[in-house]
């Protein structure tokens, strides 16, 4: 089967890429095992690819330049980095093609989650937000941040998780008891499950007394209590995405920097009532 490949003159178009055989695919921390690298290994068996994948626990230190140096020796054709902070540390080591791992357009989807909530009728939108060292928890913040902005509303401080429901039933707790929150855009969809939870245990019902919007569209995210408006992220999207822009770089073809697949929001019960319905 084909896969998209890159024009000089407009968008990807199709090409043969069985020849190409074997992948190398390099991942730190929690990409190893996280939806990413899912999309990409489905990607990779539609097109008839292998993958080799070599875990390096961060930045820095021998391990990462013996990661590459273990994928050439195997034979691969390319290599696609999970974390874009990597290249720069790759490229000067690697002897052959590297792209970092296309992503959802983390900012147009944080952008999306709070004008739906504005759209609601709420004054303004409270965030539970991911770490702050984190790429996708900044820029889901700054999409939040900056509409909030252009619509001239207060902008209330962001109470932080770490990803977890654990983390999201803590902010829950917190948050019920702040007057005035109505709306809540969690940067990711198991924060807002704790959310959900505590905000359920102080007596507020959701979408009645409150609407949440969350990020990823985990798979039980429509099975949540209620069922959770969320921005769905198409990994396998993204990872053809990837692999159409490193068949363009092992032939030699200008290719973008960094890939983007458009988030789409998923409008489900916990945002679909107004409040007081």
């Amino acid at each position: 089967m084909p896969v998209d490949d890159v024009s000089p003159d407009g968008p990807l178009r199709a090409r043969p890429l069985q020849r190409r055989g074997t992948l190398g695919v390099i991942a730190t921390g929690s990409s190893a095992s996280g939806p990413t690298l899912h999309g990409l290994r489905a990607a990779a068996r539609e097109q008839e690819y292998s993958l080799n994948v070599f875990s390096v626990s961060g930045h820095g230190g021998a391990a990462v330049p013996a990661a590459v140096a273990g994928l050439q020796l195997q034979g691969v054709a390319g290599i696609v980095v999970l974390d874009g902070q990597l290249l720069a540390e790759l490229a000067p080591v690697a002897e052959i093609p590297l792209v970092p791992a296309a992503s959802t357009d983390q900012y147009a989807g944080a952008r999306r989650a709070t004008e739906h909530l504005l759209e609601l009728g709420h004054p303004t939108v409270w965030h539970l937000g991911g770490p702050e060292e984190g790429p996708a928890a900044r820029a889901r913040e700054r999409g939040w941040r900056e509409t909030l902005e252009r619509h001239g509303a207060e902008i209330p401080p962001v109470v932080r998780g770490d990803w977890s429901a654990r983390s999201g039933f803590r902010a829950g707790q917190s948050l019920a008891v702040e007057s005035g929150v109505g709306a809540v855009f969690s940067a990711n969809d198991h924060m807002a499950l704790g959310l959900l939870a505590a905000f359920a245990e102080a007596g507020m019902r959701v979408p009645r007394d409150a609407h949440v919007v969350g990020f990823d569209d985990v798979p039980e995210a429509a099975y949540f209590a209620p069922p959770l408006t969320t921005i769905r992220q198409d990994f396998v999207a993204a990872g053809r995405q990837t692999l159409a822009a490193l068949a363009a770089r092992i032939d030699g073809v200008a290719a973008p920097a960094w890939g983007t697949v458009e988030a789409e929001l998923v409008v489900r019960e916990s945002s679909r009532c107004l409040r007081g319905a």
